[in-house]
């Protein structure tokens, strides 16, 4: 019978990025669902000619964003879709027009993005530094001055409105515009309130503090690890997740500087995870910006606070940062893509599907060279470009071929090995478990071997266990424990496995195989465990594999513990649980463990096979008892009974220890029992007495053993 044990599952392990001993929030951070809310008058802005709330639908859930939900307004009808995660393109209103237009066939509207500049230079009013410019790769500045801060027009405020969002002022209206309408975050300062009149984009100052927008907010104490937008004394900004309070645009604000910028979706997601703060700028942020896409809507951004809310444009733009990527091609095979789908697509429909998606596609040849928008960061390859034609064509349009050639994969040797290996230990009355990987920092440390340190993950939520196990036999003795506290009796458990340990270059992740039993006869000591793994070892790796077992101290949770060979090659240790670890876990009862890589137990999996006919004439066995040092293991006796390479010997084997006071203190009586086979015909007890005599005589010399009668 096989009974599994599950321990209650946290969340897969993560290994620390970067730093680990953070203090993570226990309040859940707000929900930003991977989904875009949009209007379908907004929508239409950018459509000739309009689809209505029906098309919008359909053709975007044909091109692989289904719709959720259908929310009716007052004066307009919100859609909402299902968002994948390498899309980010199309968390905006003009991201979604594209689809629809590519395959509809509709023409795209583009948004008005000119700007008039004065004479005035923006050098002469604020400075840019970017100390961090590969967590911040472009960071630009543009600054109006004269503005008058009001309420947002009646057309913005209802679009705003349509999507669920609450109107400001026509500066904060005019940036949250930006965001649905073309998907870049941006942020407007009152330029008045920045200290020394620069900006500054640096890491956060361990201590300092920053007060985010928003009613309600307090104030946060930074650790050291989050980017910030500073001034000349202290940050104003969470670099793209939340604006300060202190330099917010208000209705008595004249002069603003206006940022667009693009920065590391990591560092984003790190710093708004940190402090429990989300918004949808960290939202798109954590799916990647490209930065070259922020000067368009920097220009879209100025251009509206302008038209709304007067003033004049600053001559220039500060930018700070890396240099901007060059656009990536990316060539697709015509016939291949044909072929891939099943489909005879005339060259034209291609170019005019990639033409309209923003592609600039080539024709050279026998293929087509597209140019991939800053904003497709999900198009790398010629399958990527495949797939683009596929969904602007029709998913339901592609032929299916009803009759699918299958061929069974061939055995992997390794997967057959675990199964084998399973089933053998089911066999010796094993019972098998599966625990998680993370345990806690008390279980793990004392099956630590000295010298080495424990391996962590970043735990966001309280509670939680962090340690990646460095051995299974803290997991094996919690299941031992909870099971004799349901009244269990005696156990033998089980567990293959991944361990982990701490590495120079970050960790190093190995497959083991735990085994757990009761310690029931002192007087057998480790032999019935080391049994168990020997036939296992004649299983998988067939009869002549020989287990060797020395005895080691150097995996202290083993008291004593014994080191496993096979072949020469270290495959494991096993030995008596210390009786610290046992007490620990509130066991009654004393255990014996052991740990062997699975890797070497398979390593010559399958057997060769060795077949033979069955013996045709009888074996005659005789049993030698020798009373030896308690350091003598019975593996040293046979090993020297089969050096002599005795006539007609065909085994050498262990039949039982026994320890007593006829034995004396310090001794051992080891019983084996000796077999021997003639091939051709049956053998005589005295044909037998002399190789016996011979074998005596090799025990008392080589090991000073006293032979029993």
């Amino acid at each position: 019978m096989k009974a599994v044990y599950c321990a209650r599952p946290h969340h897969s392990p993560r290994l620390p990025p970067v730093h680990e001993g953070l203090d993570y929030p226990s309040t859940p951070l707000p929900r930003y669902p991977a989904s875009m809310l949009m209007s379908v008058q907004w929508m239409n802005d950018y459509l000739d000619p309009q689809a209505s709330d029906a098309e919008q639908g359909d053709l975007l859930t044909a091109a692989g964003f289904p719709l959720e939900e259908r929310i009716e307004r007052e004066d307009d009808i919100a859609l909402d879709f299902e968002m994948m995660s390498n899309r980010g393109d199309c968390t905006c209103h003009l991201g979604l027009a594209r689809e629809i237009a590519a395959i509809s066939g509709r023409n795209l509207v583009l948004p008005d993005t000119s700007v008039t500049e004065s004479d005035d230079p923006i050098e002469d009013h604020v400075s840019v530094v970017n100390e961090e410019p590969e967590a911040c790769p472009l960071y630009t500045a543009r600054v109006i001055r004269g503005v008058k801060v009001g309420p947002s027009p009646k057309e913005m405020a209802r679009r705003l409105e349509a999507r669920g969002d609450i109107p400001r002022n026509v500066v904060v209206d005019a940036s949250n515009f930006v965001l649905f309408e073309m998907g870049q975050p941006t942020h407007a300062f009152d330029l008045d309130t920045l200290a020394g009149g620069t900006v500054i984009i640096r890491m956060a100052r361990k201590g300092e503090t920053f007060l985010p927008l928003g009613e309600g907010a307090e104030p946060i104490t930074l650790t050291g690890e989050e980017l910030v937008i500073a001034d000349a004394e202290k940050p104003v900004a969470l670099a793209g997740v939340k604006g300060g309070a202190d330099s917010a645009v208000t209705e008595k604000t004249t002069n603003i500087l206006l940022e667009a910028a693009t920065f590391d979706p990591v560092l984003v997601r790190r710093t708004s995870r940190l402090h429990g703060i989300s918004s949808d700028s960290s939202f798109r942020f954590e799916r990647g910006v490209s930065p070259l896409q922020v000067d368009e809507c920097a220009r879209r951004f100025a251009s509206l606070v302008i038209e709304h809310a007067g003033g004049t444009l600053c001559k220039g733009v500060l930018s700070a940062g890396a240099d901007l990527p060059p656009l990536r091609e990316v060539s697709m095979r015509m016939d291949r893509c044909r072929s891939i789908l099943g489909q005879d697509i005339p060259t034209e429909d291609m170019v005019r599907v990639l033409d309209t998606l923003g592609f600039s596609p080539v024709v050279e040849g026998d293929s087509i060279t597209a140019t991939v928008p800053c904003e497709r960061g999900d198009i790398e390859r010629e399958i990527d470009l495949v797939e683009e034609v596929a969904r602007m064509q029709g998913y339901d349009d592609l032929p299916v071929h009803e009759v699918i050639s299958t061929r069974p994969a061939a055995p992997q040797p390794l997967i057959l090995g675990r199964r084998t290996l399973d089933a053998h230990l089911v066999a010796e009355g094993f019972m098998e478990t599966v625990t998680h990987s993370l345990i806690n920092e008390a279980a793990a440390a004392p099956f630590l071997p000295e010298g080495a340190t424990l391996l962590g993950t970043i735990d966001e939520r309280e509670g939680g266990d962090t340690i990646l196990r460095p051995s299974l036999l803290p997991s094996l003795m919690r299941v031992r424990a909870h099971n004799q506290d349901q009244g269990a009796g005696s156990m033998r458990l089980f567990e293959g496995g991944s361990v982990f340990h701490a590495t120079k270059k970050g960790h190093d992740e190995s497959l083991h195989l735990g085994l757990l039993m009761d310690f029931i006869e002192p007087g057998d000591g480790l032999r019935p465990l080391l049994g168990v793994i020997e036939r296992l070892a004649h299983t998988l790796l067939g009869a002549g594999a020989a287990i060797e077992s020395t005895p080691s101290s150097d995996a202290p949770w083993f008291e004593p513990g014994a080191l496993l060979r096979l072949g020469g090659s270290t495959i494991g240790r096993m030995g008596l649980v210390a009786r610290s670890i046992r007490t620990a876990h509130g066991l009654e009862h004393d255990v014996i463990g052991a740990e062997l890589c699975l890797g070497g137990l398979l390593s010559g999996y399958p057997p060769v096979a060795n077949l033979k006919p069955l013996p045709a004439y009888p074996a005659i066995e005789r049993d030698i008892s020798a009373i030896v040092r308690e350091e003598t293991s019975w593996h040293e006796l046979a090993e020297c009974i089969q050096g002599l390479d005795l006539a007609s010997l065909e085994n050498v084997g262990f039949v039982t220890t026994w320890r007593g006071s006829q034995v004396g203190d310090g001794n051992k009586s080891i019983t084996m029992r000796l077999r021997f086979r003639d091939a051709t015909r049956t053998l005589t007890h005295d044909e037998v007495d002399g190789p016996v005599q011979q074998a005596v005589e090799a025990l008392q010399s080589t090991f000073q053993a006293e032979i029993r009668n």
